[in-house]
């Protein structure tokens, strides 16, 4: 993979800000950038990995994170504008596109929570695969989900119950970022939200599950470990592989009994 042109990535993109007023003019310009960004052999090598991906113009991820850092601080001076490009770019479609506009909420819900948190939730529905659903859970929603657990958890509680699969994973997935808050502390706000994922037939959700888990044992583990221990001994498939991916970041004495619990 060449290296990224930082330089030259900042000069493009400011000459696309200076077209942003006409946004077909923008929107050619941005795709004119990807493409010279991507080639069809990047877009096929992610596709065997992203099952769903839809189109791509196959732009490396530290390019897009360059692109996405430039117009956050374009839309951060001007929050309004700044919005309604992060919505037009997912609504736009392509995966480049969606990263993009995935880095640039994040950046944006440091400025503007609750508008980030209502337009993150108006994609949702429209996630395709489990790249754009944890680009916009563990970034999008990253800093909202940390600084107000209380506007987002009751939201996550929502989401693990439809009937989607990818709406499930979300509300999941939002949890991976409480733990990297340096105050944050295990609360039963975010057990009651596994707790309706804990037999979900989908292997996507069960490793979103295990994944959170994971991120909230790394820093407290006598937590995860009561609540591994509750949910061992249950004779369903998919809780048994969560309970088994989710141990493995516990002390081995903890997983040692754990694993006592899946075999009884």
């Amino acid at each position: 993979m060449p290296e990224v042109d930082k330089n030259l990535i900042h000069a493009q993109v400011a000459g696309l800000l200076e077209q942003v007023g006409e946004p077909q003019v923008f929107d050619a310009g941005l795709h004119g950038l990807l493409r010279s960004l991507g080639s069809e052999e990047q877009a096929a090598g992610a596709a065997r990995f992203i099952p769903g991906m839809g189109e791509s113009y196959g732009v490396p991820l530290p390019a897009l994170r360059i692109i996405a850092a430039e117009l956050a601080k374009w839309g951060g001076r001007r929050l309004p504008q700044g919005f309604a490009l992060v919505e037009r770019l997912w609504r736009n479609g392509s995966r480049d596109e969606r990263v993009i506009a995935a880095k640039m909420l994040e950046r944006l819900g440091k400025r503007e929570w609750a508008k980030t948190l209502e337009l993150a939730a108006s994609f949702v529905g429209d996630i395709r695969n489990w790249e754009e659903c944890d680009q916009l859970a563990c970034f999008g929603l990253r800093y909202v989900v940390q600084r107000h657990p209380e506007a987002v958890l009751p939201r996550c509680q929502a989401w693990v119950q439809d009937e989607d699969k990818w709406t499930r994973r979300f509300g999941v997935a939002v949890l991976t970022s409480l733990p990297k808050h340096k105050g944050y502390q295990p609360s039963e706000r975010e057990f009651a939200v596994l707790d309706a994922v804990m037999a979900d037939e989908a292997r996507e959700v069960q490793d979103a599950v295990a994944w959170a888990l994971r991120e909230i044992g790394k820093r407290h583990p006598a937590p995860v470990a009561e609540y591994l221990r509750r949910h061992a001994r249950s004779a369903d498939r998919p809780t048994r592989r969560i309970v088994k991916q989710a141990m493995k970041v516990l002390p081995d004495e903890e997983q040692e009994a754990i694993g006592a619990l899946l075999e009884g």
